[in-house]
């Protein structure tokens, strides 16, 4: 670990270390924390900050949190009011909101609560959809995530509701196969149920 500050303190018999001010930390040369007020627990190997916090992998992902909770072992981060950019400034980047969630940094996978996901712009081939995915909570394991109670639409924003969207109960992204799954699905047209399946 190497934590870059203006002030440090060890508390030896506790086994903590803790800065003042703004802290840059760096965890086995993948993770790049920047933060204020850190604290890190030798004997837990666990790190956290309850200031606003960006991450950056070694993959040009950028994770920002109101605050966090981090397990080095596991690589396993907990934090509220998150914002994930995923390969940050290419083209196929995407941005998931959530209001809090436990995330493993090594393979992705996580478990949230109020998502919205916003996919790259490219995915169906045209530029001028803007593809979104709003839902109650989400989960990712592998390369599938799930959408509790969500709502999908690729039309522009606008002050009003969206041209079209589509409801459901349950919606499955498989990336591999490029596909939305839905259960007990309404289309909407201007907000009006016209069609579930």
């Amino acid at each position: 670990y190497i934590l870059l500050t203006d002030e440090i303190t060890y508390e030896k018999n506790q086994e903590k270390i803790f800065t003042n001010g703004k802290t840059e930390a760096i965890i086995k040369s993948k993770y790049n924390f920047k933060t204020e007020d850190l604290t890190l627990l030798l004997n837990q190997n666990r790190l956290n900050s309850d200031k606003r916090a960006v991450i950056k992998d070694n993959y040009s992902n950028i994770y920002q949190l109101d605050n966090f909770d981090y397990s080095i072992n596991t690589e396993q981060l907990k934090g509220y009011n998150i914002i994930i950019t995923t390969k940050y400034g290419l083209p196929d980047s995407d941005k998931f909101y959530f209001a809090d969630a436990i995330i493993n940094l090594e393979n992705k996978d996580f478990i949230a609560k109020d998502t919205k996901i916003e996919i790259h712009r490219s995915v169906f081939g045209n530029k001028k959809n803007k593809p979104r995915l709003k839902g109650v909570s989400s989960r990712k394991e592998s390369n599938i995530t799930t959408v509790k109670k969500g709502i999908f639409t690729s039309c522009g924003e606008n002050d009003k509701c969206p041209p079209w969207s589509i409801t459901s109960e349950e919606i499955k992204h498989d990336k591999n196969k490029k596909q939305l799954i839905y259960n007990n699905a309404f289309l909407k047209i201007y907000d009006v149920p016209v069609f579930y399946f």
